[in-house]
């Protein structure tokens, strides 16, 4: 039987009692979806499945996204990506760490990125978390001034294009010409209305915006910074520590995320540091919303 309970931080949900490799009924899926939308991410514990049981399991949030980093792409399953430092991929310091920076995903696409999940494979002795900043409730915490003058602006975005705080590691870079050219520059509004449950957010004011539109670079710099700083306020950031065998979902559209610290390379996949997740994203509504 499924249960779900508030995890009494900032946000987030804990759900057990389900097995995600079994058929989901319409009824779990509002369930999840629900506490999704209410709580701003889930985290489902004990799920012992394949890549196959997760990858059928993602598709019922959504249309499954192929990463603009075509290098970070499983073989098998060129939409899912292996997140962590014990691949071979992982020795270069810009991949293993590209994730160590605030962000939104698929912010830089022109039909956003409205789910990701990460499913733990392997986790460190200590550390490892992944910090998830609710934006509903940094919009709803705006001064009243401030909340007036963000609700009508609009920015354009680009991969890795905004202003990166010295404690960050700027994200992986676009390498080659394929990847610069799969997504052009985009424009989305600084406060996003859901699509499914109608609430107002700040919406992706870290990593990709470049340009609000009306302003200076100066003013543009300025905003995104006092933005940004607000969204991330501990009062605002919950913070998960895995354990093997978890996928955390999160609302992207309501939410940013980094991981918590860098990571240096792992000597083997079996060492007390090593941290591997299998990332999946969606776009579109789930699929129990467009019958």
């Amino acid at each position: 039987m499924v249960n779900i309970e508030p995890t009494g931080e900032a946000c987030g949900a804990i759900v057990t009692g389900i097995d995600i490799s079994e058929n989901l009924t319409d009824e779990l899926m509002y369930q999840l979806t629900t506490a999704l939308y209410d709580h701003r991410c889930i985290i489902i514990k004990n799920q012992d499945i394949s890549k196959d049981a997760y990858y059928k399991f993602a598709k019922h949030w959504g249309n499954l996204i192929l990463h603009v980093l075509d290098y970070l792409r499983m073989p098998d399953y060129p939409e899912m990506m292996a997140i962590g430092n014990t691949e071979e991929k992982d020795k270069d310091d810009a991949i293993r760490n590209g994730a160590a920076v605030w962000h939104t995903d698929g912010s830089y696409i022109e039909d956003p990125t409205t789910v990701t999940m990460l499913y733990a494979k392997k986790i460190p002795k200590t550390g490892g978390e992944t910090l998830i900043a609710d934006m509903v409730q940094a919009y709803e915490g705006l001064d009243p001034s401030l909340k007036s003058k963000v609700d009508a602006l609009t920015a354009k975005h680009y991969y890795g294009r905004a202003q990166f705080d010295k404690d960050e590691h700027e994200p992986v870079p676009i390498r080659t010409e394929k990847q610069a050219n799969t997504n052009d520059i985009c424009e989305k509004p600084l406060v996003f209305k859901h699509p499914v449950s109608g609430h107002k957010s700040l919406y992706a004011v870290a990593h990709s915006p470049f340009q609000i539109n009306g302003f200076t670079e100066k003013e543009t710099q300025v905003l995104l910074a006092e933005l940004k700083s607000h969204a991330t306020q501990s009062r605002f950031v919950y913070s998960h520590l895995y354990e093997v065998d978890d996928i955390l979902i999160f609302d992207t559209l309501s939410t940013m995320h980094r991981a918590k610290e860098q990571m240096n390379v792992a000597k083997n996949p079996g060492a007390d540091n090593a941290r591997l997740l299998w990332r999946l994203s969606t776009k579109g509504i789930p699929f129990i919303y467009r019958k």
